[in-house]
């Protein structure tokens, strides 16, 4: 017996989940972990706060951000290192609702009059296919 989703119902999965219903980025100084950790998430401080994502249809198993994710700017202070993007299902910060995250390529300080833009197609979830 195979085990694993198709790919049409990774696709599915993955565009009900992040392209029909709203979601938004999260900047983590470190992994949330499967139980979607918000205390790994940044404070509302220093102007800090979660940004709408706009996700694509996903094809081939996976999906990426169609618009730029553009945070506000640092203003009054550091937010300190982004080491990973976390993605939840309300703007609210420390709601308990990250559904992914990952790991960043490399780490990032965000000094106060930083912001911090993830360009188009940077962001990808997918669903690992059938082994």
């Amino acid at each position: 017996m195979a085990s694993g989703f198709t790919t049409a119902l990774r696709n599915s999965v993955l565009t009900l989940e992040f392209r029909t219903t709203s979601v938004w980025g999260c900047c983590c100084n470190s992994d949330p972990g499967d139980a979607g950790t918000t205390s790994a998430e940044f404070t509302a401080s220093y102007s800090y706060a979660r940004t709408a994502l706009t996700m694509d249809t996903a094809t081939t198993g996976s999906t990426s951000n169609t618009a730029a994710l553009e945070f506000p700017a640092a203003s009054g202070g550091d937010w300190g290192t982004i080491s990973h993007l976390a993605i939840a299902t309300s703007a609210t910060e420390a709601a308990d609702d990250i559904v992914a995250s990952g790991s960043l390529t490399t780490a990032k300080l965000i000094e106060d009059g930083d912001q911090l833009v993830f360009a188009i197609g940077n962001i990808t979830i997918s669903i690992a296919a059938q082994a």
